[in-house]
């Protein structure tokens, strides 16, 4: 329930940080028996949160061991479906705690679950393909056939104009599944051989160069020009105050446009539901119930109508906030 609530408020959200969305092939997931969820990882956090809201189903995810370490995490990321996966750094005792997140991966993948995992392992904020760490698809291969599991390989392409500033243009592709029971040999899954065969249809369907935000029509973009201007003059300094903040905490990582997204989808609705009761209180009860509707209204027309221009490289993006009426 709390998952399916979080997953349905994430999307909403999503409409005012990516509005250039675009699904494609999304008829190619079919998920139709236990599944392997695969994709590249340009944009660390904000990948998964991306997938596990246009995906079709639940999925389970593998992340980082060294967020379970407090308790109060541990207990939230769980009820989120996160498994924890250590790295020699994280614990001397990662062996074992992987062999555990493996073994709760097979029970869930027995149930009919599916479970998220980024082959390149690590993000790097970059649009070309990385080189892959084997080992955890592999193990989770090899103990799923061992389980006599009839594993799907579900992969997916994501393709950001930016991973630094918001609005962005965002496309998720979904490519064709891999069967993992094409691959066997003496009833042994040939996982290097399937991972290669991913690999290349990831790298088939990806872009080395930022993706091209489309333009808004002519008509729309002069509808939407004063409703946009009011919600950038009301609401843009709650933005740069987030994004300001976000970038210091994050300097030198690839966590900023996660972090920036989480912090404005949760902070963002307690400004709204503050300033429309403070307005209510001493205007009366329709004019805060207006203010509570116009914000975000004009907030969603100010990222519509932004200007958004691919990002020339890792470490520059421009956003013009009001193009001039020849452009």
């Amino acid at each position: 329930m709390f998952y399916t609530v979080l997953r349905s408020f994430v999307r909403f959200g999503m409409h005012w940080y990516v509005p250039d969305l675009r699904l494609s092939s999304m008829d190619l997931a079919r998920f139709q028996g236990p599944a392997l969820v695969v994709s590249n990882h340009p944009n660390s956090l904000f990948d998964a949160l991306v997938l596990a809201v246009y995906a079709p189903v639940e999925i389970r995810y593998l992340a980082r061991g060294d967020m379970f370490k407090n308790p109060i995490a541990n207990v939230v990321l769980r009820n989120l479906f996160m498994l924890p996966i250590y790295k020699k750094s994280d614990d001397p005792e990662f062996l074992v705690k992987n062999d555990f997140t493996y073994d709760e991966c097979i029970r869930n993948l027995q149930a009919g679950k599916h479970i998220l995992i980024f082959p390149e392992g690590r993000s790097h904020n970059l649009w070309q393909l990385q080189h892959f760490m084997n080992g955890g698809i592999s193990t989770l291969l090899e103990r799923a056939i061992k389980a006599d599991i009839p594993l799907q390989v579900q992969p997916y392409v994501l393709h950001y104009s930016s991973f630094k500033v918001a609005p962005k243009a965002l496309s998720i592709q979904a490519l064709p599944s891999i069967d993992a029971t094409d691959y066997l040999v003496d009833n042994a899954v040939q996982s290097s051989d399937l991972i290669k065969t991913l690999r290349a249809s990831l790298a088939q369907h990806m872009d080395p160069l930022p993706l091209q935000p489309r333009l808004l029509a002519p008509r729309k973009a002069q509808l939407l020009r004063i409703p946009a201007q009011i919600g950038y003059y009301s609401q843009y300094w709650f933005y740069k105050l987030w994004r300001d903040y976000v970038a210091k905490k994050t300097k030198g990582t690839i966590f900023f446009d996660s972090m920036l997204f989480v912090g404005l989808l949760f902070s963002y609705p307690l400004l709204v539901l503050l300033f429309s009761v403070l307005v209510a209180q001493f205007a009366g009860f329709w004019i805060g119930l207006l203010l509570f509707i116009a914000l975000p209204a004009t907030a969603y027309c100010m990222a519509v109508h932004h200007k958004i221009k691919p990002q020339a490289d890792t470490k520059t993006w421009q956003v013009n906030y009001f193009p001039k009426e020849e452009e």
